[in-house]
């Protein structure tokens, strides 16, 4: 894969004044072609201060991943970056993405979580994010999931109905054996663990993916069914 190869970015936004444009200026540094903000109905100065930078802004209100989704068929690169607005990508991101996908056995990947607070606690919590992703649970949207365009087409897209959609989509790609964790980070604003409380915080992501585990089962076969549909177009 060479380097003019696109990257379009899509960058889901509520009320984001406070990092969005810090965000935008990483993504111009990191070598991408295309900045879609979709905002879900900022009543801030989000979508001001977006259009200043990105190359659209549209407003989706369906959630994150319905906003990702929508930025995904407004693009017109050949490989999406999934970013969060209070995630910053290393300047070198756009050459890493499309190194990793110079093989063409490999349909996506995610960056390593790096948390922007030194401290135990938010290192112990990045150490385990990783050894989480390793055992086949994640990773999530916070660790910049890119993909293939038309590999996220074929697949479906984010599944707007789950607990995890993002993880059913790793899921995805994970059992076509066509997925790669990176080691290079990506550096994740610890202001919910502030704003929320790091206990709080903690039992939270806890009793979701104790939610999504419970019923994984139920949700196997929509896994399935998409990775048959990735190995039919392969």
């Amino acid at each position: 894969m060479s380097e003019e190869v696109s990257i379009s970015v899509i960058i889901p936004t509520l009320n984001e004044e406070s990092c969005i444009e810090t965000c935008l200026q990483r993504l111009e540094l990191a070598g991408v072609d295309e900045l879609i903000v979709v905002d879900g109905g900022s009543d801030d100065r989000t979508r001001e201060l977006a259009e200043r930078r990105a190359d659209k802004v549209v407003v989706e209100p369906g959630g994150v991943f319905s906003q990702m989704n929508r930025g995904a068929r407004e693009a017109e690169g050949e490989i999406l970056l999934f970013q969060y607005a209070d995630g910053l990508p290393g300047e070198d991101a756009g050459a890493v993405i499309r190194r990793t996908l110079e093989s063409p056995g490999i349909s996506g990947g995610a960056f390593r979580l790096n948390l922007d607070r030194g401290g135990v606690f938010y290192r112990a919590v990045s150490r385990c994010a990783h050894w989480r992703n390793c055992l086949g649970f994640g990773p999530f949207g916070d660790q910049s999931i890119f993909v293939r365009a038309g590999v996220f087409s074929d697949a479906g897209g984010f599944p707007e109905d789950g607990v995890l959609p993002d993880h059913e989509f790793v899921r995805i790609l994970a059992r076509n054996r066509s997925f790669r964790l990176l080691k290079e980070p990506v550096t994740v604003s610890t202001r919910r663990w502030e704003r929320c409380g790091k206990l709080r915080t903690l039992l939270r992501h806890w009793r979701i993916s104790l939610l999504y585990l419970i019923g994984m089962g139920r949700n196997r076969s929509a896994v399935t069914r998409g990775a048959d549909a990735l190995r039919k177009v392969r």
